[in-house]
């Protein structure tokens, strides 16, 4: 078996946690509130990178003392690189984790002031920190992954998931050396491979929260494409990616505000746009979460239903107009109330709304004829002067 430059390794490694910490530490300086995560994981990439070229630099000369120093540095710069992943997803690290990792910071110091001859038994509160923050940092890795969707948030957690494992072993069979000294550890040479390759792994490691930034960031930039601005609804870009994956059964409500005209040149823009907020969020609510509420441009809005029949879209379109109609009473101030027209149509799609709309367009207007003799003979439906005297 081939043997393996370990000290290289460690070079590479200690210089890339320096570059990895300077280029995160700029902008988590200068940046926002939000990328705080940014300042604490340049901050603990720095302290590990510094603490390992020093340990490199000072060999094997009598410096055990300042090598333990270097220990707990290192030992800081570990539990600042969790805190900012935590940080990052918005969570907080699990209190038990904290409490162990707080116990093997005072063991370090303790060990680093009261024992002057056995310095190793550092090493092992040093290997199994490692191991513990890097067990960690895959948890949160794994929860923001599910939580937003992201893949470099799954390599992230594959990647920790390997290299933990490594020092836990690291600090275990170094325990035990320590605890019988006449124990012999066999197979150095497989050893060194495990902690090769797990320097190798924590270099991909670096710039791994970057990516998963980068990710968010396209995430929400596409989220804010599909999204109205005004009514948090959303827009005809989203219209072409949701059609695009509907199939089977599907049912389409069409909406349209009756009076948001008058409304808009009666009681101003403000009026209005408080009205298209109202029925965006009533929709949605009506709706749930398997339901889809798309502004279409102006008072115009469709409701989309994957496999809803008929029926309990007709059941939705009621309900929901009867809350529109008891909530614009109070958010309207008179003589005349906007009013919802709803055409609903079910049947079968294949990637492909057109017919589905042309159907429901055709059923909104003939409601909205429907509706039209009492508006033209100067009285509301009986359906809105009971809603506006409520």
């Amino acid at each position: 078996m081939l043997a393996l430059d370990i000290a290289s390794l460690q070079v590479v490694g200690a210089f890339s946690n320096l570059l990895s910490g300077a280029i995160h530490l700029i902008p988590g300086v200068t940046g926002s509130e939000r990328r705080k995560w940014a300042l604490y994981w340049g901050s603990g990439k720095l302290l590990i990178g510094a603490s390992n070229v020093l340990i490199l630099a000072i060999g094997n000369g009598n410096t055990a003392f300042f090598e333990r120093l270097l220990n707990i540095m290192m030992m800081i710069g570990l539990c600042l690189s969790l805190h900012s992943v935590a940080v990052f997803g918005e969570r907080a690290v699990p209190r038990l984790l904290v409490a162990i990792l707080a116990a093997l910071m005072l063991a370090a110091i303790a060990l680093t002031i009261g024992d002057a001859q056995e310095f190793r038994w550092t090493f092992v509160t040093l290997g199994l920190t490692r191991g513990l923050s890097y067990l960690g940092i895959m948890a949160l890795a794994i929860g923001i992954a599910r939580r937003e969707r992201l893949r470099t948030g799954w390599i992230m957690a594959t990647l920790f998931a390997a290299v933990a494992p490594v020092f836990l072993l690291r600090a275990g069979t170094l325990m035990v050396t320590l605890i019988v000294p006449s124990w012999s550890i066999e197979g150095q040479l497989v050893e060194e491979w495990m902690i090769g390759v797990g320097l190798i792994l924590l270099t991909l490691t670096h710039f791994s929260l970057l990516l998963m930034e980068s990710e968010r960031t396209q995430a929400l930039l596409r989220e804010q494409a599909s999204r109205d601005s005004l009514t948090g609804a959303r827009n005809r870009f989203a219209l072409g990616r949701i059609e695009a994956g509907l199939q089977g059964p599907c049912a389409l409500a069409l909406i349209d505000i009756d009076h948001f005209k008058a409304l808009n040149d009666g009681q101003g823009h403000a009026t209005g746009d408080a009205v298209l907020r109202l029925l965006a969020d009533l929709a949605q609510r009506e709706l749930g979460e398997r339901g889809m509420v798309i502004r279409l441009g102006g008072d115009e809005f469709a409701c989309i239903l994957p496999g809803a029949s008929q029926a309990a879209a007709q059941s939705v379109a009621a309900r929901l107009s009867a809350r529109f109609d008891r909530a614009v009473a109070a958010t309207v101030d008179g003589p005349l109330y906007p009013s919802l027209s709803i055409g609903v149509v079910a049947g079968m799609v294949d990637r492909d709304l057109d017919r589905l709309m042309a159907e429901a367009d055709r059923a909104m207007y003939a409601v909205k004829r429907a509706r039209h003799p009492a508006h033209h003979s100067g009285r509301q439906p009986e359906g809105r002067r009971m809603a506006a005297a409520g």
